[in-house]
């Protein structure tokens, strides 16, 4: 079903573009993904901005309440609601940006760019004789790693790997410097650690997983993340005066949340700043 949708609208896009390239239709049909999911991805960015912004306030909490585990959750949790941050709303651009990733792999890996599998295609799709993977004299329907093997004029398509993981950690990068610095708690000293980890090791597998797969994969999968380097400089640029404004509305409001237990249950009680 999955694998239908994306080939049916691969052959659409590129039944449209002159010459019949799959490499355009691939990059226009990135741009129109990242287009209509822009406001969900939108919101993840400043989800994680305000949620960087409020880290000293969570700190406080967790020096507070260093004693009482459920009363630092429940009191974190409180913040976050009042400030309207929803840790899980991050799921949905990653989400998305995994179904893409599959099924334009089925595309390349098991349907293949050539001729068309018109058994594959719905009753309103255009028909053509042939996809066009022709990509500046490189065959984007061969894997990176035999194109090289080729040699000559071939070889040049390792740069595909080379860029898509040059790409990822930039916005590796970027991701970084949106997560919370880490605190005392050795917890979080160890996920910071993870995550610096991740910011090196998830660009080397996608440079080398790019390398063993199709070259029309790269495509997408640099255009795609380029993509969103843009996005997210641009979103973090507009979000500095509105991340500000957040934080003087929290220190002028409130100090530390305090928790109290009535008759077992978990009561909040704020108090006023003095200034």
């Amino acid at each position: 079903m999955l694998t239908n949708f994306f080939y049916n609208l691969l052959v659409t896009i590129t039944a449209i573009v002159p010459g019949h390239y799959v490499w355009v239709s691939i990059v226009i049909i990135t741009v129109l993904i990242r287009l209509v999911f822009l406001k969900p991805s939108i919101s993840m960015t400043k989800m994680q901005h305000k949620q960087k912004s409020l880290q000293k306030h969570v700190e406080k909490i967790k020096e507070t309440h260093k004693e009482d585990k459920k009363a630092e959750q429940a009191a974190t949790l409180e913040l976050y609601k009042k400030e309207g941050i929803n840790p899980l709303s991050s799921c949905l651009p990653m989400i998305i940006q995994l179904v893409v990733l599959i099924g334009f792999y089925r595309i390349f890996t098991t349907v293949g760019l050539g001729p068309i599998k018109t058994s594959l295609l719905y009753s309103f799709t255009p028909h053509l004789d042939a996809l066009n993977s022709s990509f500046f004299g490189l065959d984007l329907s061969w894997k990176v790693m035999d194109l090289v093997k080729l040699g000559g004029w071939s070889r040049l398509a390792l740069l595909f790997p080379i860029l898509a993981g040059a790409t990822q950690f930039v916005q590796a990068l970027q991701t970084k410097a949106l997560q919370p610095k880490p605190g005392k708690d050795k917890t979080d000293s160890f996920q910071n650690a993870l995550n610096s980890q991740f910011t090196y090791l998830f660009p080397i597998m996608t440079a080398y997983i790019s390398y063993t797969l199709s070259s029309a994969l790269s495509i997408y999968w640099i255009v795609q993340t380029v993509i969103m380097i843009a996005q997210q400089k641009y979103i973090m640029t507009k979000l500095e005066p509105v991340v500000a404004d957040v934080n003087e509305g929290v220190a002028a409001q409130l100090s530390t949340p305090q928790i109290t237990k009535k008759g077992g249950v978990v009561v909040e009680v704020r108090q006023k700043s003095k200034e």
